[in-house]
Formats: C-alpha cells, structure tokens, sequence
C-alpha cells in the first residue's frame, strides 16, 4: 500500500457504532414492548421479526428502500413478521396486532439516536491523519438529514475535505460514479487513494474495482477478511501505525 494522498471513510460502523448486531437492536426494541405482546414469550417475536429483517436486506433494493424510505418499510417488513407469528400461534392465543407492530417498527430510529456513539479514538485518529497532509473524506450511505445530524452531532465534519451523502448526491455505494465523485472533491486520483469501511462490498470490494487501496474496518475477529481488502484493523487507533508503514 502506497501512503495515501486521500482516506475515505465510512460513517456506520466504522467512526460510529450503529447496525452491526440486529439481533441484539431488535431483542432490545421488543423486549421494551412486552405488554404488546401479551402471552407471547418476546423471544419467539424477535425470532421472526429478525429473520424478516435480515431476509428483506439481503437485497441491495430493499437495502435502499430501508435507508431512504424506512419509517414506512420498516412497517411493512415488522407486520410481515406479525402476520406470519399469527399464523403459527396456538389457537386459543390472544393475536398479535398491526398498530403494535408499528409502534415497534417505529421505535427503530430513536432506539439507535439513542444508543450511537462515536468510536474510541476517532477524532485523535482524524486529527493526526489530517496533520500527515492527508486529505479525507466522508462517504456515506442514508437519508441528508439523519447522516447529516449524526455528523453534527458528533462534531466530525471539521475534519473532512468533502462529504458525500447518498440521498443528497442522488446515488450510493456501490455505484462507481459516488467513489468517482468524492475523489474528485478531494483533488485524488484512485491509485493515491484509501478507502477505510466495515462494509465487504460497499467499502473493499467496490472501491478495490477503481483502484484505490481498501481497509476491512471490523471488531469481529470470526468475520472474514474481504479478499479485495489490502489491509485489516480491529480499531480506529490502528489505522495511523498502518498509515505511517507506508510512508
């Protein structure tokens, strides 16, 4: 890897915690309507709203429609999933009703505005890589308003030459023209460039494709290392020791 002219980061899950563990954003959104649930164990409702979940963002479309369009698709995926427990619940059970399917499907936004935080060291990392010559750049996927008030509340966009947003740019990671986009508002030609992210496609395997150098950002020591990945770190404070090999 060549020192870097440019870095660009994503935001989710790589400088803020955000959507790593659904099971565990779920069983907790749930378990905080249990009076919904009546008889029901919260258990066996997360099971299924989970398995719904992930089986409607294993498709790039519908990934989309959940970042852009998510109160309503949220919705509909949650009674999906209360529409099928309905039909496997015991006969004499009390059902399981759409307004608190939504009212959970709701509750998904402010549950993670609630529990985001900023990664440990990001903004020494930033400030250091900045005080390399270093040019960076902030690429992520999302609605303006919400990516964009989660960059001002957490105080990270002083540290970026240009910050591209999906909703705002009118594409998203993976399409070739957004990496394209960003270096060009970083004056950085991809071969001069790092791309650092969590995500195996979005952040390695896409950027990879237009020659820039690719960081796999995971704390999951079992997830694999992407193939197209250059390099590998656990945290936001290994990234300066790989920084500086380069030189």
């Amino acid at each position: 890897m060549l020192f870097p002219r440019a870095i660009i980061f994503d935001l989710d899950d790589t400088l803020l915690t955000a959507y790593r563990t659904p099971e565990k954003t779920w069983g907790a959104i749930i378990a905080e309507h249990a009076e919904a649930l009546g008889e029901h164990d919260s258990r066996w409702v997360t099971a299924e709203v989970l398995a719904r979940v992930l089986d409607f963002l294993a498709e790039e479309e519908h990934r989309k429609l959940w970042r852009l369009e998510g109160d309503e698709t949220r919705r509909r995926v949650v009674r999906s999933a209360f529409h099928r427990l309905n039909l496997q619940r015991p006969p004499s059970s009390e059902p399981l009703h759409g307004v608190d399917a939504d009212r959970i499907a709701d509750r998904f936004e402010s549950f993670l505005e609630e529990t985001i935080t900023l990664k440990p060291d990001a903004h020494e990392m930033l400030d250091a890589l900045g005080a390399l010559g270093i040019r960076l750049g902030l690429l992520t996927n999302g609605s303006g308003p919400r990516q964009r008030g989660k960059i001002a509340r957490f105080d990270l966009a002083r540290h970026f030459a240009a910050i591209q947003i999906e909703e705002e740019f009118g594409e998203g990671k993976p399409d070739p023209r957004v990496y394209e986009a960003i270096l060009s508002d970083l004056e950085s030609p991809a071969q001069d460039s790092w791309m650092i992210g969590d995500d195996p496609n979005w952040d390695i395997a896409a950027p990879k494709a237009l020659g820039l150098a690719t960081v796999f950002y995971s704390e999951d020591p079992t997830a694999p290392t992407p193939p197209e990945a250059d390099a590998r770190v656990a945290s936001l404070s290994a990234i300066l020791p790989l920084v500086r090999a380069a030189a």
